[in-house]
């Protein structure tokens, strides 16, 4: 499993890439301290956040691979998601998205910077 940022979208998030900040992909279901209601509207949501280094992680054990680093994920999560996924953004409505191979699986991805 991999996750690749296109060019676009890393240039707008290495602002958030400061030393001692981790990436977390967060599937918006209620669980864990960074998601506190889950949506309720049958679809897939995820958050981009960037956390510091000692964040309580423990609900994350899923570590992915990117060309920005690792991104931690709660493990089942990861049935929602492909083995090879794309973050873009959208630069006209500054809407970042995550895609695999199997298509679109969040056309309006969150990012929050909580470092």
């Amino acid at each position: 499993m991999e996750i690749t940022f296109t060019k676009v979208a890393a240039d707008r998030l290495q602002k958030f890439l400061k030393p001692g900040v981790k990436m977390v992909l967060d599937f918006d279901d209620g669980v864990g301290p960074f998601s506190k209601e889950a949506n309720c509207t049958l679809s897939v949501a995820y958050n981009l956040l960037f956390v510091n280094q000692d964040a309580d992680l423990h609900d994350f054990g899923l570590v992915i691979p990117s060309n920005l680093g690792d991104v931690y994920a709660k493990p089942y999560s990861k049935d929602q998601m492909d083995e090879k996924m794309i973050i873009d953004v959208n630069e006209k409505y500054l809407r970042y998205s995550l895609s695999g191979q199997g298509g679109e699986i969040d056309s309006s991805m969150g990012v929050k910077d909580l470092a």
